[in-house]
């Protein structure tokens, strides 16, 4: 630990020479209101230097009540996050005139209210992890611009996003509240029989960008009889629509919006800030996306229940209806209880058997919909198909991207899911290597992930922000000395995710990460087809 004079002083020793020369401020230094710690300093322009800003906390001055549980807390790191973002991006979003470098960089958030690691928030100390590019003139040290960088661009954006003051207290706390109300809904939609809930005012259709509600969209209504609430933390009762557990059929005619509150119900297992239209569409946390991905690899994946006898089924490119059958399975092994299922997305077998033969077919989600809702599995299907009607417990017909009536299904149940036992993963035959890495993951797109060589895509997870791609891809390099066969994959994963927010989280290492599902982890380690998957029964 260094005083802000150490730090002018290096500097000046440094400025006119090569950029190495940058290496000596390689420390953490107390300046007047904020502690800052220069981690790990580029080696040349081109690079980015790894920075941390701490505040104490009597100077930050966050009331107690703005951290005072788990919900308020992550809120409050996600809230701060926003703020630097979009401080770093006016303040420190350009280079320095006739030089490079002076930029600052935060990820930006997504409109979900997720932990950011980029943000640490504790009794004794409010904390951000970010990037700088250390300025230089013709690739040598400026020190003048380098005090710039950290005395005004640096302290600007610290005192517009880490400090109280700095906030209007009625949007600080709308932002705490909605996400902590957001939560308690979700913790009670199992004891109130509920798979989904989306509240009346909901603006469910969205912007191309998904950053947020489509202009002039029609907000979402509930029917009186329909209506159901929730008392929250903060604020009067939420009322909604509750879509209940068991098997739910959504109909509706082209561009009703049925796909659409599908997309909803499946952002729903993430919080969303005020202002995004969907900040109490809320869904159980273990709800998967199935859907067709021919040509993806499936390793013994248990399928009996579909196809008798296939208790361990394997390919290294499945086709559209057999890609499906496996996620069903693999959702339902890593402990998912409600399973999303959108007809434009799946392979039509799945709902229908074939009339010229269909003894010989496999038997279809439907039939067995029944026995999984008994199992405490539930499904929510947008379609038309008759097939689908006379197996739901419920049809809520969608008009204009609102449910206008609801009727009963056929509920029939005449084939029994068996649920699959665990699978142990071997990742000895998985090559990680990468150029001259040993090890390497990274993100190729939001949804693509790289294991070595190798290219990943799982299209309809809940991964909606880069901070979340980058983490996951951290927790695929994780799970490597994992996987030796011992541990089932849920284990792995879940295993993998703590070693990654704990490191993030005490390492400081954390500033381009924010939190993932394990089961997501597990859809992409499914998907490699080297990937040796042992069975114990």
């Amino acid at each position: 630990m260094a005083s802000e004079e150490v730090l002018r002083k290096t500097l000046k020793n440094a400025d006119g020479k090569p950029f190495a020369k940058y290496k000596g401020i390689t420390n953490n230094f107390v300046l007047e209101d904020f502690e800052i710690f220069f981690d790990d300093v580029q080696n040349d322009r081109s690079g980015h230097t790894d920075v941390r800003v701490r505040v104490p906390m009597r100077r930050a001055g966050f009331p107690e009540d703005t951290r005072n549980n788990a919900s308020r807390t992550v809120a409050l790191r996600d809230l701060i996050a926003r703020r630097f973002w979009e401080t770093s991006r006016a303040v420190a979003r350009s280079p320095f005139p006739k030089m490079t470098g002076g930029e600052v960089f935060m990820p930006r958030p997504g409109q979900e209210i997720v932990e950011r690691f980029s943000v640490v928030v504790t009794e004794f100390y409010v904390e951000a992890r970010f990037n700088v590019n250390l300025p230089c003139d013709g690739g040598k040290v400026n020190a003048t611009a380098a005090e710039a960088l950290i005395f005004d661009r640096i302290a600007s954006i610290v005192s517009e996003s880490m400090l109280y003051s700095a906030y209007k207290p009625s949007k600080l706390y709308n932002h705490l509240e909605t996400n902590e109300n957001a939560d308690y809904i979700r913790d009670k939609l199992k004891e109130k029989g509920l798979a989904a809930f989306i509240a009346e005012g909901s603006v469910l259709p969205r912007r191309e960008d998904d950053l947020a509600p489509l202009v002039d969209a029609e907000s979402f209504d509930v029917l009186p009889e329909y209506e159901c609430s929730f008392e929250v933390p903060n604020g009067p009762p939420v009322r909604g629509f509750g879509i209940p557990a068991g098997v739910t059929m959504i109909a509706g005619h082209s561009r009703s919006g049925r796909s659409g509150l599908l997309d909803a119900i499946l952002a729903g297992v993430y919080n969303h800030i005020p202002g995004d239209g969907r900040e109490y569409v809320i869904t159980r946390a273990g709800a998967a996306f199935v859907s067709s991905q021919p040509g993806r690899a499936v390793t013994a994946v248990d399928v009996s229940s579909f196809l008798p006898g296939a208790r361990s089924f394997q390919t290294s490119s499945a086709h559209s209806a057999m890609s499906e059958y496996a996620e069903i399975s693999e959702s339902l092994e890593m402990g998912s209880d409600l399973l999303l299922m959108d007809d434009e997305y799946s392979h039509p077998s799945l709902f229908r058997r074939s009339p010229v033969d269909p003894g010989s077919d496999p038997v279809t989600v439907p039939e067995v919909a029944g026995s999984l809702a008994a199992q405490g599995v539930s499904l929510i299907i947008s379609t038309n198909d008759a097939s689908v009607f006379r197996f739901a417990d419920r049809v809520l017909l969608m008009r204009d991207h609102r449910i206008v009536g609801t009727m009963s299904g056929g509920s029939e149940a005449p084939c029994t899911y068996t649920l699959p036992s665990d699978r142990y993963p071997v990742s000895r035959n998985v090559s990680y290597e990468k150029a001259r890495k040993e090890v390497f993951t990274g993100v190729a797109a939001i949804r693509t992930f790289e294991i070595g060589e190798v290219k990943l895509e799982v299209p309809l997870v809940p991964i909606f922000d880069m901070a979340q791609a980058r983490c996951l891809a951290e927790v695929l390099a994780a799970a490597r000395d994992l996987m030796d066969g011992t541990r089932t994959l849920r284990d792995v994963c879940e295993t993998a995710v703590r070693e990654v927010y704990k490191v993030d989280f005490e390492e400081g290492r954390g500033m381009y990460h924010a939190s993932v599902r394990p089961m997501d982890v597990a859809a992409v380690l499914n998907r490699h087809s080297s990937m040796l998957m042992i069975r114990k029964d």
